[in-house]
């Protein structure tokens, strides 16, 4: 079996907040940022690294506000249970926060930021819209035609960016309807770019309400986060620049995964991380049911 272990890098990137950072290069550091000097650092770590090891830098996006969002900030946590929303869309607010996001994107790439050269996204829709509306650009998407970037853009349709479905970076597992996916089946007509894995049924299995399972334990959480980075690296392993779209939870997991230190990301927020992977073999290696199964008979 096959284990992963990072290091994350942080002398790359001094992030700020949000408004500040999205307004520059991301944190990039020394301010203002000299994205041609970064990518030949990166060349030089790759370059030096020794067998079984590599440097990735992983542009980590949380999707924008999404309709649930709107019913958290306003009745709370409880507010979920009363109005629950299945696998809910992004708001007009959410899709021009992923607009400006996408805007200084295209700012730092004529500075000579580096694109990704794999796309990784939560199988839920307002990740998979996120994702589209940030990145779509690169792939002719029509969103610059449309009024002010947002109004008629229809749930992610026809970005064209070819992101692959990871179900294990989708949102943390609460009991909440929000959490659960639509069926494969109306998710692939509004995502046609987006390839889903061949093993992924249509009715969505994970996702649990109250009464049947719970919600997914904080180490449940981190073990199935640091299962889809496995995943994303193994589909990764020629390339260095990587986009993934997920959540605010399932980032919390992702980031205790790759070792960096916890982060609450905004809406629409995207961190830049620039992490040394180390790769070995390994027979202690548990899997997320066997420890699902440990943590549900203790």
């Amino acid at each position: 079996m096959v284990n992963y272990s990072y290091t994350h890098l942080d002398q790359f990137f001094a992030l700020s907040t949000w408004q500040k950072d999205v307004k520059g290069s991301f944190g990039l550091v020394p301010p203002p940022g000299d994205w041609e000097a970064f990518k030949r650092k990166i060349k030089s770590l790759n370059d030096a690294c020794p067998p079984g090891e590599t440097v990735k830098v992983i542009y980590a996006a949380r999707h924008g506000q999404a309709e649930h969002n709107v019913i958290g900030d306003k009745y709370g946590e409880a507010g979920q249970m009363t109005y629950p929303i299945l696998d809910p869309n992004l708001t007009a607010l959410g899709r021009s926060q992923a607009f400006q996001t996408r805007s200084s994107l295209k700012r730092e790439y004529e500075k000579g930021m580096p694109l990704p050269q794999k796309w990784f996204v939560s199988p839920l829709k307002r990740a998979g819209e996120t994702c589209g509306i940030e990145w779509g650009w690169l792939f002719h998407d029509n969103l610059n035609q449309m009024q002010d970037g947002q109004g008629r853009w229809d749930a992610g349709k026809c970005h064209n960016v070819p992101a692959e479905v990871i179900e294990n970076i989708r949102e943390h597992l609460h009991v909440h309807l929000c959490d659960s996916r639509c069926p494969i089946t109306i998710l692939k007509p509004q995502f046609p770019s987006f390839v889903y894995p061949e093993n992924m049924v249509d009715q969505d299995e994970s996702w649990k309400p109250a009464e049947v399972r719970g919600r997914e334990t904080e180490d449940e959480l981190v073990a199935r986060r640091g299962e889809g980075i496995k995943e994303i690296l193994e589909k990764s392993k020629d390339v260095t620049y990587i986009s993934l779209t997920s959540h605010s939870g399932a980032l919390r997991g992702i980031y205790k995964s790759l070792n960096v230190p916890a982060r609450s990301l905004v809406v629409a927020e995207m961190n830049v991380l620039v992490i040394r992977v180390k790769r070995s073999k390994s027979d202690k290696c548990r899997s997320v049911s066997d420890l699902i199964h440990k943590d549900r008979h203790l």
